[in-house]
């Protein structure tokens, strides 16, 4: 903004010099400041003289002179009085002597107290003014030390003293809902903390506000602020109870293993394992395959895991806590060659259930994976014994399969169905999900168990397959 100023002004007024702002001139320069020559008709009258005439002339028209000076001399020389101090450096006892004769002489009588302030001011150097500014700065320097140093010792003497002896067992019990302000109080009250606004700020620091959760807290009394934040944020310990489910289980077994570990009647349990529909809105991946799901059950989805489960927990409660672990392993998953091979999620995880209950091997999972494809796209059965087990149900005692409970009439029983059965035979893993999703390339249309380890040999031709199962019965010690 200054720079447009300067380029507003044209001629000599661009070129004047810059003054102070308490000592700038007029706009219009007096003919001495133009380097003129003052002329008889128009002498020569110094800022000074006229300054003090302005303030001579405010001072009569308010009355503070009742008799104008008759006749004032003047001085028509044009030449400036050898007793005005023309050094604005010099000492200011010597201006104060000189300038009052100054007044006399061009106001031509005697000099009114405005006239001799306003002379007396102008011949200062500015000294006294910064002498002030500094000292006025300085005032407000102490006056902010003391102030300040009052507000600590204030606050010091004047903090809230806990009157509880520290250490004392205590129950604090913090509601659902409880703001900081609400939690303050109550521990306050308990004897935790000594000062509510103390722990409030605490916290604010922490950026915990919306970490502190509800429950109750076996505490002490004048705990440390960090130690009790900590605890606040991590929540009440709650006793739990662990369940193991393991991979390849289904849900009666599942229900059987919630009964003895949690409590929880088997029966009320599967009463909510096949009723499907119930989750199916707060999940979106049940959502997705709500119109394939078979028998309106949950089967293949309570995902394998050691779960520490809290005490008194739902039949509903651990239903949700196995289908949210699902969620989130199966949210891994890549479906993309299932979904070019025409298969939907609910197939995968079809697949995954007969690969997890035909192989142990975590590196033959996606070959037999790739054998399960294979025979899809060729039309074949997939002829799985696992899935005559299943559809056998209660009845199958753990004995070799027979060839009369091959003809099991049962849409899970892959030796009578073509494709794949109608639902999850069990609950799979996340390596068998991932299996089934993204099998080998291979061109393996059979497998037969070799080895007492559990590993498979593959084959493509039927004759390799005669031969395998050749192995399998001398291993196993198995006359034809």
């Amino acid at each position: 903004m200054t720079e447009n100023r300067r380029e507003q002004k044209t001629g000599q007024e661009a070129d004047a010099p810059y003054v102070p702002k308490r000592a700038r001139p007029s706009s219009a320069p007096s003919e001495y400041q133009r380097g003129a020559t003052p002329s008889p008709e128009r002498p020569y009258r110094s800022e000074r003289f006229e300054r003090s005439q302005r303030l001579s002339r405010s001072e009569d028209t308010a009355g503070s002179s009742a008799n104008p000076p008759a006749n004032p001399p003047s001085n028509r020389s044009g030449k400036r009085s050898a007793n005005l101090p023309n050094n604005r450096s010099s000492n200011r006892s010597n201006n104060r002597s000189a300038e009052p004769f100054a007044a006399r002489e061009f106001s031509g009588g005697t000099p009114t107290v405005h006239a001799v302030k306003a002379l007396d001011d102008m011949s200062g150097d500015g000294n006294h003014t910064k002498h002030r500014i500094v000292a006025f700065i300085a005032v407000l320097l102490v006056a902010a030390v003391l102030v300040g140093g009052g507000l600590y010792l204030y606050d010091m003497f004047n903090k809230p003293q806990s009157t509880v002896e520290p250490g004392l067992p205590v129950t604090v019990t913090i509601n659902a809902g409880a703001s900081t302000k609400d939690i303050a109080k109550t521990l306050k009250s308990k004897g935790v903390i000594a000062d509510e606004k103390e722990f409030r700020n605490a916290v604010v620091q922490r950026n915990a506000e919306s970490s502190l959760k509800p429950g109750t807290y076996e505490l002490t009394t004048g705990m440390d602020l960090d130690l009790l934040i900590t605890l606040l944020e991590n929540g009440p310990e709650i006793n739990t109870n662990p369940l193991t489910l393991p991979e390849g289980i289904t849900v009666e077994q599942t229900a059987a293993l919630v009964e003895q570990a949690c409590g929880v009647p088997a029966a009320e349990f599967l009463a909510l394992v096949y009723s499907a529909d119930k989750y199916v809105n707060d999940y979106p991946f049940l959502k997705e395959m709500a119109p394939e799901i078979y028998n309106n059950s949950l089967e293949g989805f309570l995902y394998p895991k050691t779960y520490h489960i809290a005490e008194g927990a739902s039949a509903d409660d651990i239903v949700r806590t196995l289908l949210s672990q699902f969620s989130t392993e199966a949210g891994q998953l890549d479906l993309t060659y299932a979904t070019e091979h025409n298969l939907s999620f609910y197939d995968v995880v079809i697949i995954a259930s007969l690969i997890e209950k035909e192989t142990a091997a975590t590196e033959e999972r996606p070959i037999v994976s790739s054998v399960i494809y294979n025979r899809l796209h060729e039309g074949m059965r997939l002829q799985i014994d696992a899935t005559v087990v299943y559809a056998l149900g209660p009845t199958y005692d753990g004995h070799p399969l027979l060839f009369t409970d091959l003809e099991v009439n049962s849409p899970y029983n892959t030796y009578q169905v073509d494709q794949l059965p109608s639902g999850p035979i069990c609950s799979p893993q996340l390596a068998s999900l991932a299996a089934a999703a993204q099998p080998d390339k291979t061109k393996y249309l059979y497998y037969v168990l070799t080895s007492k380890e559990g590993f498979h040999t593959f084959c493509k031709t039927l004759d390799e397959f005669e031969e395998a199962k050749a192995v399998y019965r001398e291993v196993f010690g198995i006359s034809e």
